[in-house]
């Protein structure tokens, strides 16, 4: 009889757990909710499939995220067409790159709760997420009420019309575990001439909002840069020793808009990509835009 009452209090204090957990997130702000989207990501185990549409790929994919140790280990195995399987593995302890602040999505974007629905058979708000200019696209998210845990994002063009669907058809999640990423100030992103190298490129053209949250040192003489608005992501692949020479471009894989230029600075050969799901004449300006400092100085004195 015991082990019975005690049974029923433990499930008592979980049931009222999740209650209090889903009342909060109702009275959060659509911002707030948004924005812990990708936190909540990394601190949840979860497991399920979800189905992915952009022009003509359609794709399902089970996932699995567990964090074990403060390291996230994420695999996805598609489940139609080529046999893919992959293990992501990442620590939730995340770097500071210094001197850039903080995205600050709301000034750049119109939250706003649309209603509920059900998405993978569990309680969800739809989110709408427009930009206050037409140099970024919008989303809609399905945010699940219990959780915070995103349930579907769709990716919407400037005209209205759905770029990419990612949408949970099953999704099992472990509310009971759940880890908190730290931030360190102090991380090491490389040799010291290695830190000099980054700063000598710049994107001297973004749309507003954006600062870099990402910087990595690949293979050989290659520089890696990733910059966000809180929403929207753009990377920048710099590389001094290409293994294949592109032309300039400007190309389109799904909603991924690409554009590849070329510069030459101290006699050496720069390759330049720039990739992100925006708009194809704001990655264009921006790849158009990227320079050591010496170039934009001369640049800034010339106008």
């Amino acid at each position: 009889m015991a082990i019975k009452s005690r049974a029923i209090v433990s499930w008592l204090l979980s049931y009222s757990t999740s209650l209090v957990t889903a009342s909060a997130l109702a009275v959060q702000s659509p911002a707030n909710l948004v924005e812990r989207m990708p936190l909540l990501a990394q601190q949840l185990n979860y497991a399920g499939v979800f189905s992915y549409e952009a022009a003509d790929i359609q794709r399902s994919v089970r996932v699995s995220h567990q964090v074990v140790d403060g390291v996230a280990y994420r695999r996805t195995s598609y489940l139609d067409g080529a046999t893919k399987d992959q293990l992501h593995q990442s620590s939730l302890k995340k770097c500071a790159v210094a001197g850039h602040g903080k995205p600050q999505p709301r000034d750049h974007y119109r939250f706003q709760v649309l209603g509920d629905y059900r998405v993978a058979g569990r309680n969800a708000l739809k989110v709408q997420v427009l930009p206050i200019d037409n140099l970024r696209y919008g989303h809609l998210f399905g945010i699940d009420k219990q959780t915070g845990l995103m349930l579907q994002s769709i990716l919407i063009s400037q005209s209205g019309r759905p770029l990419e669907s990612l949408k949970y058809v099953d999704i099992a999640i472990d509310e009971s575990a759940q880890s908190h990423p730290s931030v360190d100030n102090d991380c090491s992103h490389g040799s010291a001439d290695r830190d000099i190298e980054a700063q000598h490129w710049k994107v001297s053209w973004m749309p507003p909002g954006f600062v870099r949250v990402a910087e990595k040192y690949l293979d050989g003489e290659r520089i890696s840069l990733a910059y966000s608005d809180g929403i929207s992501v753009f990377s920048v692949l710099i590389d001094a020793a290409p293994d294949s020479e592109y032309p300039e471009l400007v190309a389109r894989v799904g909603p991924t808009q690409m554009a590849v230029t070329s510069y030459t600075h101290q006699s050496t050969d720069y390759q330049i990509i720039v990739s992100a799901e925006m708009p194809r004449a704001t990655v264009n300006q921006i790849a158009l835009s990227v320079r050591p400092p010496a170039e934009q100085e001369r640049l800034s004195n010339d106008s």
